[in-house]
């Protein structure tokens, strides 16, 4: 039983760790362009991507990316890190099927959306993902997916953290529960046979 533990411990600290897989600061602006996104590789685990997005006086700068999700695994929780801003009372993030983001900025075909959210500041520090694609479409499937960030008031930063996790139970989480079933069926059969 303490090695069960052990090995939850180990997967709730190892799942902890995150890369930073694009950082605006560092490796350039996202795409401004829905139909030619920056292709962003993510990995199962925690993926960061830092950038600032709205108005600085010279036009909205809107950022778009695509990523793929592994096969196996699935888009468990899309969080919203405690450096995100908003400018106003809600910023716009859209997620679409494919390698592009065919949705224009006046909504037209806004049906090809997989999901969006106009998240205000009190959804920062919180997972949006069943927010913004709701709960019979969580979590997001194997796939290339696009996403289209907005903010048409001042210019912000945002954090974003895509957690990709398996879409089958770890073999560690499915040994502990093995383990506890068996256990149960142990302490059962005992009790019947008082």
């Amino acid at each position: 039983m303490k090695t069960c533990i052990g090995a939850a411990l180990l997967v709730a600290v190892a799942s902890s760790q995150a890369a930073i897989v694009w950082d605006e600061a560092i490796q350039g602006d996202l795409s401004d362009n829905g139909l030619a996104p920056t292709v962003i590789a993510m990995a199962p685990g925690r993926n960061l991507v830092l950038g600032t997005m709205g108005d600085a006086g010279h036009g909205v700068d809107r950022d778009y990316f695509s990523f793929t999700v592994p096969a196996g695994h699935v888009l468990a929780e899309l969080w919203l890190l405690p450096v995100t801003g908003v400018s106003g009372s809600a910023s716009f993030f859209g997620i679409q099927a494919g390698p592009q983001l065919t949705v224009t900025p006046s909504g037209g075909g806004i049906e090809a959306f997989y999901g969006f959210n106009h998240y205000g500041g009190e959804q920062i520090g919180s997972d949006i993902l069943v927010a913004m694609v709701g709960a019979d479409k969580a979590p997001i499937p194997a796939g290339t997916w696009s996403v289209w960030l907005q903010e048409t008031g001042g210019q912000v930063s945002y954090g974003l953290d895509f957690v990709i996790t398996s879409a089958v139970p770890e073999p560690a989480a499915a040994l502990c529960l093995g383990l506890g079933l068996l256990g149960l069926a142990c302490r059962r059969s005992v009790l019947l046979r008082r």
